[in-house]
């Protein structure tokens, strides 16, 4: 006599009933063993919105893997179940903290000036209004992007700051690593925005209160030149914090334009900081790869992001060789911009739910974004002045 037995469903086909009341699925790729995920493609019974995803998310998990929701050209969709289920994990901040008193270290170095007095002391306390302002713009701008990421439960460290012991800044700024997809589309831009907008309200306060205790004139008014100076750029938003301050355009037809460095200009090393700061900021914004206007641009516009990241790259290229064709010493900054951007991938990796767009709200946010893109850019971020 012999036994029937029942085989016991597999991974695959546990997943593929999953599904069953939420996708009619055509279409299955099991390639689990070779590459640890398997695809699922056919057409959904309900609108994909927020709770449609959660649902199937919940469900993966039970199973120990992780649902990726994406709309394909023709209509159909697609869930991809990756194995594994990313969870925070508690880390500690040693070395994050060592990090940031190395930076503060080097920022308040790269901020002393040599004649504030004759020790050693006076040279360094000097460099403290220039670094606590920057430290500050960049810690608003990192730590909004962590608390605002730890809302929206996405696995994310604590800021890494990069300390470099050389002008201009004494620093690259600070990374946050995220170590999983970013959750959905509204997740990403919420968490895209968050650092920029927390650097800007610290930034401009900052800006303007370091004007308001500056001098306006010539090099030669105040130091002996020779070889010339280098003037830092403007933005739309520098100029107006500068015609807010003085009461008149700057640098105007005579030359003059604000002087930042002490002891002429007590002010003027926030003032640089907080200029510093927007520049960073601009950087950030530019929409490509895994920066904070990539990330808005992606969470706007979905794959589309992707040619938009080309033709900014693209553009900056063109910049880069009119700035080689004058001279300009521009041309490296931006020469390197376009490098790294290529270096870290100018595509943005889709999130775990990559269908259900964003509501207006965050739709005119983003516009507003790309309108303080325009207001902070700074094409000469560095000029020299005779």
């Amino acid at each position: 006599m012999e036994e029937n037995r029942v085989e016991a469903p597999t991974i695959t086909e546990q997943l593929k009933e999953r599904l069953r009341d939420v996708m009619a699925v055509e279409l299955v790729n099991d390639l689990l063993k070779t590459k640890g995920y398997a695809v699922f493609e056919g057409r959904l019974y309900e609108e994909p919105d927020e709770a449609l995803y959660e649902r199937i998310a919940l469900r993966f998990e039970e199973l120990g893997y992780t649902a990726m929701l994406s709309e394909k050209e023709d209509g159909t969709y697609q869930v991809l179940a990756l194995k594994g289920v990313p969870r925070p994990k508690p880390r500690r901040a040693t070395v994050n903290v060592l990090l940031f008193i190395a930076t503060f270290f080097t920022t308040t170095l790269v901020g002393a000036s040599v004649d504030a007095g004759p020790g050693l002391l006076d040279v360094l306390l000097s460099g403290l209004p220039f670094s606590i302002a920057l430290m500050s713009i960049l810690l608003a701008h990192e730590l909004a992007h962590y608390f605002v990421a730890r809302r929206y439960g996405s696995p994310v460290t604590l800021p890494f700051f990069i300390p470099v012991p050389l002008p201009p800044l004494g620093t690259m700024g600070a990374v946050i690593r995220q170590e999983a997809p970013m959750r959905s589309r509204k997740a990403l831009f919420d968490i895209g925005v968050a650092g920029p907008l927390a650097g800007l309200v610290v930034a401009i306060p900052l800006l303007i209160g370091g004007l308001m205790f500056t001098q306006v004139g010539r090099p030669s008014d105040f130091i002996e030149v020779h070889e010339g100076v280098v003037q830092e750029g403007n933005s739309l938003v520098y100029l107006a914090a500068k015609y807010l301050v003085f009461g008149r355009v700057l640098p105007d037809e005579s030359g003059q334009d604000v002087w930042l460095s002490q002891p002429a200009s007590p002010g003027g090393p926030v003032a640089f900081a907080a200029w510093a700061g927007l520049l960073v900021t601009m950087f950030n914004l530019l929409p490509v790869g895994q920066l904070d206007g990539g990330h808005v641009a992606y969470a706007l516009l979905g794959r589309r992001a992707w040619r938009l990241a080309y033709v900014m790259i693209g553009l900056i290229g063109v910049l880069v060789v009119y700035l080689l064709i004058i001279d300009s010493p521009a041309a490296f900054t931006w020469l390197l911009w376009v490098v790294l951007m290529l270096v870290v991938r100018p595509r943005h990796p889709p999130p775990l739910n990559d269908v259900t767009p964003l509501d207006w709200k965050r739709k005119w946010l983003g516009i507003l974004v790309g309108v303080i893109f325009v207001l902070i850019y700074v094409p000469l971020p560095l000029v020299p002045v005779q």
